[in-house]
């Protein structure tokens, strides 16, 4: 039986990591989670290469209006902490770059239970082969309804796999998106820019949907 948490409780430990390089244009955040998960291939969490059943990523890599980001939550805000203070270059076929600095910031963020607008900062991939297929079956009409009801699903596995189990009816809506497709795993996929409102209020950053590891999903509140 899941376990609700007070709402006081519900708090993500978070360690954001921004790094400036020297010539980030040849770095997306998949070149990103490669480097950094070869460095760190004793931590599967790193790399996301396991035989384990899916897990929200506690580890994921952004690459946001050019800026590149590491994100760790939860035991992973520590971890990540102490881990990146060896790094100071990223090699990608394209060459090694040098780590100029890195910003980084170790907070709390307290889940709580109000209404807040989101963008969707990086491309987000709602769809597995089942829902996409029902999507496509949805006239128009019924296709903004039916991506609310997984955007609240995304919301709940990223919150369960945050350890948190909130006890109030989560609920979203889409004020605006715009279909287009992204080359994600080596294979076309239809993906979504979107602003939208939850009833939750998320930290920055997170990711929601599928390849959230690789940058996929971003989020970043507006209002």
């Amino acid at each position: 039986m899941s376990k609700v948490v007070p709402q006081d409780e519900a708090a993500v430990r978070i360690c954001r990591v921004k790094l400036n390089v020297s010539d980030q244009n040849y770095i997306s955040a998949v070149k990103l989670r490669g480097f950094i998960g070869s460095l760190f291939v004793d931590d599967a969490e790193f790399h996301h290469h396991s035989e384990r059943s899916y897990h929200y990523p506690l580890i994921q890599y952004k690459r946001v209006d050019s800026e590149l980001l590491i994100l760790g939550f939860q035991d992973y805000a520590r971890i990540l902490l102490n881990k990146m203070s060896a790094v100071d270059s990223i090699s990608t076929r394209h060459g090694s770059f040098k780590v100029d600095s890195q910003e980084m910031s170790l907070l709390t963020w307290l889940v709580r239970n109000t209404a807040c607008c989101y963008d969707f900062v990086t491309p987000w991939l709602p769809f597995n082969e089942a829902n996409y297929s029902a999507f496509k079956d949805c006239s128009k009409e019924k296709q903004k309804t039916f991506l609310e009801k997984i955007l609240v699903g995304n919301t709940l596995s990223c919150l369960k796999g945050l350890g948190i189990f909130v006890d109030y009816r989560i609920e979203s809506y889409l004020a605006s998106f715009r279909p287009f497709y992204v080359n994600a795993h080596g294979n076309p996929f239809e993906a979504f820019t979107a602003r939208f409102f939850l009833n939750v209020e998320m930290p920055d950053f997170i990711g929601l949907g599928k390849s959230v590891s690789k940058g996929f999903g971003t989020i970043r509140r507006v209002l």
